[in-house]
């Protein structure tokens, strides 16, 4: 009887208990943050058509549509509210937990589940993400969902249920990002803990080979996009070395907990010396080194390849949570296995280390106040039609447009017209924000500026404090400034006007 209800428990009370601790929770903060950074982007292109979605990727969007593509259909039910769009990212994000808690329970124990997660629920980059309209907590869930079935098919790699899973899985998760395929190799590796059986080992190709032959529509976007990154290179700059450890430090909030943690494991390392001098040991699990390539292959390897082709930052690196919270919580059980009280003793001290280092509001990620910025350019734009809004840099018009004017961010056949019928130009230096100024004399200038940067080319508060009457300026977190100017007499407007640098005229100026 009581093995019955201590069953029910585990398979479906506590499941339940997390992922409505998860949801609900993180439901309450649902629009704590604006609509900011890649947000506005993701929506706006999500309410295109399908085939324009798809033509994104041959355009250089650099993730593939599956994301784009359900937030289409979501955005039909529920519309484009915050609190809308962020609740399916925040759906991925609570089944995560779920395939977490199986995975851990089902291969090793119910503590390894349990803790594993705990450290997800409570950690600071998969609260940030796990609310952002962003591919990445599907990323997240997808890879969370591989690895269970993947374990499920080890155990049995007769079960055809078990394998049509897991393809599916790898199939959503590849074209949920690019960065997939380092799962997919790591399930590769995997295979070859099994050499000795070469009938298993062939058996354990057959998802890899699947997903392959079922990504070939998408090879030659990979190609032309990887040929383009590689002449043009990518915004994302190399690591430093130290940035190895640095990012596992975010992954668990603070070098608190991990310090905690080196001192929890080699805590455990002494036992299990004790437990083998007195011949005690149960032996070793191919379980927990299946756990560790999971996380750590992929990991080293983009650390690597980043020298190179720079993609070491903690959005694209996020999906290796998954195996490193399993293995960490796995690895801990493992090194107690004799001894149940200091094994619950040591997964409930990383977890209450974990939740003290937890914050709503990390400042990792910041806080942009983008709804209070376009506010005050509301209260102090005047007349709309004696005004001209200058938007910095030229990709912050979507962040812009989703708080100035839904109806012109509805439109996106005719978006690029409807801001120049507005007077709202998106630029990308401060020579063609002269130009454009120099277009439209006599009227307020407004500058929306997404940066803190103090490049030549960027110091557009300098030259328009120099050059224009100062109406009001104001800063808003975590990136925008706000510049107000009224031109100055003729005469003043005449000689600046000889400063102007001339560029052509290419159709998107007045």
């Amino acid at each position: 009887m009581k093995a019955n209800v201590s069953n029910k428990l585990q398979v479906y009370i506590i499941p339940a208990i997390l992922f409505v601790i998860c949801f609900c929770w993180k439901l309450f903060f649902i629009t704590q943050r604006d609509i900011c950074i890649d947000e506005p982007f993701t929506i706006f292109n999500a309410q295109k058509s399908l085939g324009d979605i798809v033509q994104l990727n041959a355009n250089g969007e650099p993730n593939p549509p599956l994301f784009m593509i359900l937030l289409h259909y979501w955005l039909r039910l529920f519309g484009d509210e915050a609190q809308a769009v962020r609740l399916l990212p925040l759906l991925f994000n609570s089944i995560t937990v779920l395939f977490i808690y199986f995975t851990g329970k089902r291969f090793f124990n119910f503590q390894a589940g349990l803790v594993a997660a705990c450290l997800f629920i409570f950690s600071n980059i998969h609260f940030f993400h796990g609310l952002e309209v962003r591919t990445y907590s599907l990323f997240s869930m997808t890879t969370a969902a591989s690895l269970y079935f993947f374990m499920v098919y080890l155990k049995n790699n007769k079960s055809i249920k078990s394998l049509i899973w897991l393809i599916i899985f790898n199939l959503i998760m590849v074209y949920s990002h690019y960065f997939g395929w380092f799962v997919i190799f790591s399930q590769f590796i995997c295979g070859f803990l099994y050499i000795r059986n070469f009938k298993l080992l062939l058996r354990l190709q057959i998802p890899t080979i699947a997903t392959v032959i079922g990504y070939l529509p998408m090879v030659p976007i990979i190609i032309r996009q990887f040929m383009d990154k590689s002449s043009r290179g990518t915004w994302v700059k190399p690591p430093t070395p130290i940035e190895y450890l640095n990012h596992l430090l975010l992954f668990f909030n603070n070098k608190e907990v991990m310090l905690v943690l080196i001192l929890v494991v080699t805590l455990g390392v002494i036992f299990t010396l004790y437990l083998l001098f007195k011949k005690k040991w149960k032996g070793f699990s191919k379980s927990l080194v299946v756990l560790l390539i999971w996380w750590f292959v992929p990991y080293t390897i983009m650390y690597m390849v980043s020298y190179e082709v720079p993609m070491f930052i903690g959005r694209y690196v996020l999906f290796n949570t998954i195996g490193l919270y399993l293995f960490i919580a796995a690895l801990v059980s493992f090194l107690f296995q004799n001894n149940k009280y200091l094994e619950a003793i040591a997964g409930i001290v990383i977890v209450v280390f974990m939740m003290l280092n937890f914050s709503t509001r990390s400042k990792v990620f910041g806080h942009r106040e983008i709804k209070n910025t376009v506010d005050f350019i509301k209260t102090h734009e005047g007349n709309p039609g004696n005004r001209i809004i200058i938007l910095y840099p030229n990709w912050s018009d979507f962040l812009f447009m989703y708080h100035y004017d839904r109806s012109l961010f509805h439109d996106p056949d005719n978006f690029s017209e409807a801001c120049l019928r507005k007077k709202i130009f998106h630029v990308w230096s401060l020579t063609q924000a002269k130009e454009i100024i120099n277009r439209n004399k006599g009227k307020r200038i407004i500058l929306f500026k997404d940066s803190n940067s103090t490049q030549p080319e960027e110091r557009f508060l300098e030259y328009l404090d120099s050059t224009y009457n100062s109406v009001e300026k104001a800063f808003f977190p975590d990136t925008f400034h706000v510049g107000i100017y009224d031109t100055e007499q003729e005469k003043r407007t005449k000689v600046v006007n000889n400063q102007f640098h001339s560029i052509p005229n290419n159709g998107n100026l007045p």
